[in-house]
């Protein structure tokens, strides 16, 4: 699923079952933005008005809820840099 407000940068690849779901339903700002070069894993769910750096790479079911720096990778519940 992806939010009216997501946006989305070259070379991005999301696999399946992943929501870049929003917070609230205020017609502002309220889904992710993933830079260039992101890959996001199966079933992955980034939630409210983060910012997902460039070369960043999300593991399968992981939950993002905070802006994440370029160049790293993250995985888990809570979306820790590895």
């Amino acid at each position: 699923m992806i939010g009216e407000t997501a946006i989305i940068g070259d070379n991005c690849t999301i696999y399946h079952g992943v929501t870049l779901g929003g917070t609230g339903k205020d017609k502002v700002k309220r889904h992710p933005t993933l830079k260039n070069n992101v890959l996001v894993g199966c079933n992955a769910q980034l939630l409210g008005n983060v910012i997902i750096g460039h070369n960043v790479k999300i593991g399968a079911n992981t939950l993002v809820l905070n802006d994440i720096s370029d160049n790293v990778t993250v995985v888990g519940d809570k979306g820790r840099i590895i």
